[in-house]
């Protein structure tokens, strides 16, 4: 099965191919790196001699993460299927972390990626034997030391933040998102397949430039208008 994934919630953009039984893929974390999904795409599958047409499954993350790195991305992989009978899974980033890191080390205890989103606030989703047990969710600052368990492993770069931030003290364990394992993650949950068209963000809270209207206009938006 050829599959291709897209990841632009972090930081920076990853494009994994997967044509047979090998795996390609590509990096970037420059400024704006959103703004090169598409070349990106054409890029890996050109030095691979193949094309959209041949690929049998797609997958794309829809958050928590970066607002317009998400969209980005779900518009590109729209565009790139404009009229095409292929389907998408939607990934959700923290899942997806918690996967390629438990491939590794299989554990059984409390694991907690935490994501940044507001200056008072994160994206939180606990996981423990495999399951997830919280989350994602918005969570304030203020109730994070609630939340966590004393022996809880802090999982992810964003994760140094808040422990740093509130003086936790939690392991943190960096991990990254591997190309292997997100294909992998992928062919998994193929069920979960959606058209191209219905791939909407996973929205923890309203985009701010919404938020400021609402308040401004005194409305209320539903985000089913700006998804």
């Amino acid at each position: 099965m050829n599959i291709l994934g897209i990841d632009a919630s972090n930081k920076g953009v990853l494009i994994v191919l997967k044509k047979d039984d090998s795996i390609y893929y590509k990096e970037n974390f420059e400024k704006n790196s959103g703004s090169y999904i598409i070349s990106m795409i054409n890029s890996v599958l050109k030095e691979n001699y193949i094309c959209t047409d041949d690929i049998d499954l797609f997958g794309c993350t829809i958050g928590p993460g970066s607002f317009t790195g998400i969209r980005i991305s779900i518009a590109s992989i729209q565009g790139l299927l404009f009229r095409k009978k292929k389907k998408v899974v939607p990934l959700i980033s923290t899942d997806l972390l918690y996967s390629s890191y438990n491939t590794n080390n299989n554990s059984s205890q409390q694991i907690a990626i935490l994501k940044r989103a507001r200056v008072d606030a994160a994206y939180v989703n606990i996981f423990e034997n495999n399951k997830s047990t919280f989350g994602p969710e918005l969570v304030h600052v203020d109730d994070l030391t609630v939340l966590l368990k004393k022996d809880t492993i802090l999982l992810g770069e964003e994760s140094l933040y808040f422990k740093e931030k509130l003086n936790l003290d939690n392991r943190v364990e960096i991990a990254n998102i591997s190309p292997e394992s997100f294909v992998n993650y992928i062919e998994k949950n193929r069920e979960l397949s959606v058209l191209p068209e219905d791939l909407k963000v996973l929205y923890l809270q309203k985009p701010l430039a919404v938020e400021n209207f609402e308040k401004k206009n005194n409305v209320n938006i539903n985000k089913d208008i700006y998804n």
